[in-house]
């Protein structure tokens, strides 16, 4: 009788960067988007840990924060993962830094393996759908040496989302012919139609051997400081930190590598980015969303969310009415994405402790 493989070992690496400007007033300095909950029971992040398991053991996920974000990440990670699975990067910097750094520690902890970095507010369902997805990434990633990316079918012509091509097949998964970022409308209906074209979550699976390859060839400078990083001192670490300016993982390494595959999701996937992605991951009948002490009358397309007192929407449609106690949000739906600029205007107005 054949002898079957031996599995994979793999590592998770959860980024939980940003502060989620476009979640505000439930998103804060304090409380930062990860750690929203979208059921009012657990939070992104305990639901991005939650549906890696058991596939990804606890003592292999790590969880990559902001140092200004250190203190809530602690509390809430608290029975989760290790203490010490938390990488506290000096300041927020963008994915391909995060994901340089947060590798070389993982790599220097726990050897050469591979590892999937994932962002910690996405909203998936059903979790077993996706653990089989990532079974089929990390053994792709495994035999092709290769970076895997995961691709979602398309539920609309999303401009603002990136795209990947699909290719020739290859074993479970195909060969990525080219990304798209952020499409015009016209062209993103195009591809959709097309049926040649995933949504791209930017959840990326490869081996440490191999993601050293990449950055050697496509930015050597981000690899050597990483690498150097993963050993520096807590002193020094915050001013040598400061010197990285890079772009996105996407930019800086997908889009110029020639050694990328891809496997479909066997899931459903949200970007909860705003308060419209909040709707369209969880919109209920007539449209309408209703989170904690909030009642919707006669209303239509409402988002409704208090974390204390009761709020009653009578008579109102396309609106997003959100109570955290100290501060209310009412937005037209349509501007949900645009909620960031208020946090700029608190900002200019001196309001910090509404941040």
């Amino acid at each position: 009788m054949a002898r079957r493989s031996a599995p994979v070992l793999a590592s998770v690496l959860i980024i939980a960067g940003g502060r989620g400007t476009r979640f505000w007033p439930a998103s804060r300095e304090a409380k930062p988007k990860p750690l929203f909950s979208i059921d009012g029971k657990t939070s992104l992040l305990e639901d991005t840990i939650a549906r890696h398991l058991p596939l990804i053991p606890r003592e292999r996920i790590f969880v990559l924060a902001a140092a200004a974000h250190q203190a809530p990440f602690r509390r809430a990670l608290r029975g989760l993962i290790p203490a010490r699975n938390l990488i506290v990067e000096p300041e927020g910097r963008n994915t391909a830094v995060a994901i340089a750094y947060g590798a070389a520690v993982i790599r220097r902890r726990l050897g050469e393996g591979i590892i999937a970095a994932v962002a910690a507010d996405h909203y998936i369902t059903p979790a077993a759908g996706y653990r089989r997805t990532l079974a089929d990434a990390i053994r792709l990633a495994k035999t092709r040496d290769a970076i895997v990316v995961i691709g979602v079918t398309p539920t609309r012509a999303e401009s603002g989302y990136g795209y990947e091509k699909i290719g020739p097949k290859a074993e479970v998964g195909f060969k990525v012919e080219k990304f798209v970022e952020k499409p015009p409308p016209k062209l993103a209906r195009a591809m959709v139609r097309s049926g040649k074209y995933l949504w791209n979550p930017s959840m990326f699976v490869m081996s440490t051997r191999t993601l050293a390859h990449e950055f050697a060839e496509h930015c050597p400078a981000l690899g050597i400081a990483a690498e150097r990083l993963a050993r520096t001192p807590r002193p020094r670490l915050a001013r040598e930190y400061h010197r990285l300016k890079f772009d996105s993982f996407d930019r800086v390494i997908m889009e110029k590598s020639q050694n990328v595959f891809g496997v479909p999701a066997r899931f459903s996937w949200y970007d909860v980015g705003s308060w419209h992605g909040l709707w369209d991951a969880v919109g209920g009948d007539d449209g309408n969303v209703i989170r904690g002490n909030a009642i919707a009358l006669d209303s239509e397309r409402v988002l409704a969310h208090s974390d204390s007192r009761l709020m009653v929407l009578f008579g109102v449609r396309d609106l997003i009415v959100v109570d955290t106690g100290d501060a209310i949000l009412v937005a037209h739906r349509e501007r949900s994405p645009q909620v960031g600029q208020v946090t700029k205007e608190l900002e200019r107005r001196g309001l910090q402790r509404y941040l």
